[in-house]
């Protein structure tokens, strides 16, 4: 039938020290195979970073998520697990994962080394966690078959990291630095990336699934969704993730536009000791069940606060500004003069 779906960068763990946490990842995984089970598909795809912490796993959190798929692996779903590079306990080797033992559940693949298969009547290509895709690629050129569809956990240049944030990435390749740019993968049909959390489309023909909830702050107001996609005909269904716990990052006079509750909440405020906030954090608290509250300075008022504390260290006896003249002599000019104008500058406003 030509559809496969794909889902991205769980990093399954009690986030927050919660075990709440975990069975958000978990009611997500398992949302996953209830999507491919209602949709008719028999292929699902994981662009890697399963697991959270790359060395250690609390035992409870593997044994929950090797039952949970235990019991979404019953309806003869196949699933291929690309390994990502919180899959792996070396950062540039695969041999050794968290993953590897779940291959013993049935339907259950992992893909540790890039590889072409014809899955759903269509040829996917699998790059592993690398920080050379551009060997991968080359590599990948050589196998039988045709370059059709690539799935890859790989940092690529100028995604969204979160907010205004933009990677940069370059690597050193034939004694050059070589941009990792989204043109590498023009030779595909389209290209599906984990590793960044932010669903995003690079280009028309390479896009980052992100992962399927959000896991810190870093991802608020950010749209969570797994993608089915026909593989004959190109068309993609983005399905949304409506359930989970998000993560708001609000400003204080704004918080009764959104709704707190099972939400983890960051107010920002200008004044941190402001008499009011210890009785609105608990009117909050009392009146929602909320996952957690942050209260914090806004980034406006703590530049500011930044500003004039160096503004007042400098200024403080004049010690600074003196020793720098001193160490710096200008000839012809008055030192007096000087001093009064360095402290000029450091009272000035910025604009």
């Amino acid at each position: 039938m030509g559809k496969v779906l794909l889902f991205s960068d769980l990093h399954i763990h009690p986030h927050k020290r919660k075990n709440e946490r975990l069975e958000d990842c978990l009611k997500a995984l398992e949302w996953v195979f209830e999507e491919a089970v209602k949709n008719g598909v028999k292929t699902v795809i994981f662009g890697g970073d399963l697991f959270h912490d790359r060395q250690k796993i609390e035992v409870y959190t593997y044994q929950r998520t090797f039952e949970t798929l235990k019991k979404c692996l019953t309806k003869d779903i196949n699933l291929y697990l690309l390994l990502g590079n919180h899959d792996l306990w070396f950062n540039d080797k695969t041999d050794v994962s968290s993953v590897y033992p779940l291959s013993s559940l049935p339907g259950v693949r992992v893909i540790s080394k890039p590889e072409r298969l014809m899955l759903e009547d269509s040829y996917w290509d699998f790059i592993p966690f690398t920080h050379d895709p551009i060997n991968t690629l080359e590599e990948l050129k050589k196998l039988q078959g045709k370059q059709e569809y690539a799935i890859g956990h790989i940092a690529v240049d100028g995604a969204v990291l979160h907010g205004s944030q933009y990677s940069d990435v370059a690597i050193e390749h034939d004694g050059d630095m070589v941009t990792i740019s989204p043109k590498l993968f023009k030779d595909y049909k389209h290209t599906f990336l984990g590793h960044y959390h932010a669903e995003q489309r690079v280009t028309n023909k390479v896009e980052y699934i992100g992962s399927p909830l959000q896991l810190s702050f870093g991802e608020a107001f950010q749209e969570k969704h797994i993608i089915l996609f026909d593989g004959e005909t190109g068309e993609k269904k983005y399905i949304k993730n409506t359930f989970s716990p998000v993560h708001l990052i609000i400003p204080i006079e704004d918080k009764d536009k959104y709704s707190l509750e099972g939400n983890f909440v960051q107010i920002k405020v200008e004044n941190l000791g402001s008499t009011d906030l210890l009785s609105m954090k608990k009117d909050i608290l009392n009146n929602n069940n909320i996952g957690s509250l942050e209260i914090k300075q806004s980034k406006k008022k703590i530049d500011e606060n930044v500003i004039q504390d160096a503004r007042s260290i400098l200024y403080k006896g004049e010690i600074m500004l003196s020793k720098f003249i001193e160490e710096n002599p200008s000839q012809g000019l008055d030192k007096d003069i000087l001093l009064e104008i360095g402290k000029q500058i450091c009272q000035k406003e910025p604009k």
